[in-house]
């Protein structure tokens, strides 16, 4: 299995990359071509030679080996093609170019073409699983040219492998090859392994590869454990109107290691519908998972009392589906996350609802309209360990006393909070709370609430506003998941 010399396969796919640059409209036209010349010259941080109107082709093969020679310098080409063209096959194929240089550059100019064969067979379903084992929970998720078990091999190549372990693409390799072997195709399963079996020998890696081996592949089992999409929304402090919008996609079994997308900036009144963009994407990127799916919405204060649950999936149908008949939906706070100072007394009262469930308790307050009763409020919910639920005698997003006694709640590190949208001293509103806490075990709370959701969904949407499911807001906020940073802010959404 020697292949190409290591200079043949080099030049070959720097060929092969200009083969389809010089296909691509943006290089094509003047104005596209010097509008991708400008982004990339940023992204290499280097000035690029300009088109003169000579024989397009020998220089595009001058610019591609210019970024050869720069660290990234080939994924620099096809991220500042992307700015132009999105999405376009043309950007697809230029990152699997990419992808593909990585890991000849990895595999020290090694012809990798020979595995193609064997792994082109492996489809789609299944190989964020795989990739997600072989890289220990490194890569969480696969960009959409990775549909196959080739390309995700490719993408692996470049990931990062801590000193003394199997690198993630030749773990890869081996899972592959086991998976194969359960197909019935065993030569092309014995075809990697002898291909992998030399990489280790080269690189003193036997035992590694052994050990590996040894684990094979097994199906994953279904995992209780939920995948989470997380939508935040932070106000834009020079325009009162606009938000940035940013989310995390986490649906690793086995720790939480929440995957950042592009962050946007938006006007309020088209929140809702980037919030089902975003949804749509995770349901189409989760296709093959079997966890359930918990939606969490990282809010600003001015934006507490928004039904965020409520807003639609399928919007353009004439019968949407509200975000609560498919997900369970919980919302969090923005100042909290934000504020490090309040986390200390959040994390203890959290140790309490979750380690001792039955012995937690919710507080119910009764303003008394004197100005000391946001001060004995906060002192009285600090003293009580017990205390990790505040009932709120006012919606946050109302009057004065809703949002002193959310502050109270906040500072007092209490980590669930619940109120009625529209009017907290509405009776089946305060009969639903009793129901909710009347033995004092909060563990459940999340699956009560729920549960009077789904009885207003039961109703319809002709009727389901008399409900009080249809109102019932829960704050549940767990200091042990917190999103990362937020991900690239990209152009701005048009309202």
């Amino acid at each position: 299995m020697e292949g190409r010399r290591p200079a043949r396969v080099r030049n070959e796919l720097l060929a092969g990359i200009a083969d389809v640059l010089q296909n691509a409209e943006t290089v094509r036209q003047p104005g596209g071509r010097e509008l991708w010349l400008s982004m990339l010259a940023e992204e290499l941080a280097q000035t690029v030679e300009p088109y003169t109107g000579e024989a397009l082709r020998p220089w595009l093969l001058r610019l591609i080996e210019r970024c050869a020679t720069v660290r990234d310098g080939l994924s620099c080409l096809a991220r500042s093609l992307a700015y132009v063209e999105q999405s376009s096959t043309t950007v697809m194929a230029m990152w699997r170019m990419a992808d593909e240089w990585e890991a000849v550059d990895f595999f020290d100019g090694a012809d990798l073409r020979l595995l193609l064969p064997a792994l082109q067979s492996v489809g789609p379903s299944g190989l964020a699983t795989l990739a997600r084992r072989a890289s220990r929970s490194r890569v969480q998720e696969l960009p959409p040219w990775c549909d196959s078990g080739w390309h995700v091999f490719l993408r692996l190549a470049g990931s990062n492998s801590a000193e003394g372990e199997l690198p993630a693409s030749m773990a890869f390799l081996t899972l592959t090859a086991a998976w194969l072997v359960e197909e019935g195709q065993r030569d092309a399963a014995e075809q990697l392994r002898r291909w992998n079996a030399g990489q280790a020998r080269v690189w003193g890696l036997e035992k590694e590869m052994a050990e590996w081996q040894t684990a094979g592949f097994t199906p994953a089992p279904q995992s209780l454990v939920p995948a989470y999409l997380m939508i935040q929304f932070e106000p834009d402090a020079g325009d009162s109107e606009s938000y940035y919008l940013s989310h995390w996609r986490q649906s690793d079994a086995e720790g939480w290691h929440p995957v950042p997308g592009e962050t946007v900036h938006l006007h309020r009144d088209d929140l809702p519908a980037e919030v089902e963009k975003l949804v749509d994407a995770a349901e189409e990127m989760w296709a093959d998972l079997r966890q359930p799916v918990i939606l969490e919405f990282i809010l600003p204060w001015e934006l507490l009392n928004e039904p965020v649950e409520w807003w639609h999936k399928e919007s353009s149908s004439a019968s949407p589906t509200p975000l609560v008949m498919d997900y369970a939906v919980a919302v969090r706070s923005l100042e909290r996350l934000r504020r490090a100072a309040w986390h200390r007394p959040w994390r203890k009262k959290w140790e309490q609802l979750k380690e001792q469930p039955a012995e937690s308790e919710a507080y119910r307050p009764r303003p008394t309209g004197d100005l000391s009763y946001f001060f004995h409020l906060e002192r009285e919910l600090k003293e009580d360990e017990h205390a990790v639920c505040l009932v709120l005698s006012q919606p946050p997003g109302g009057d004065e006393t809703g949002r002193q006694e959310f502050l109270a709640g906040l500072r007092a590190g209490v980590p669930a909070m619940i109120w009625h949208r529209g009017d907290c001293a509405d009776p089946l509103f305060r009969e639903a709370v009793s129901q909710l806490v009347q033995d004092r075990g909060l563990g459940s709370l999340a699956e009560r609430a729920a549960q009077w959701r789904k009885e207003a969904l039961a109703l319809g949407p002709g009727a389901w506003d008399g409900h009080v499911g249809r109102h019932l807001a829960i704050l549940l906020d767990d200091p042990e998941r917190k999103p990362g940073p937020p991900g690239p802010e990209r152009t701005p959404v048009e309202s």
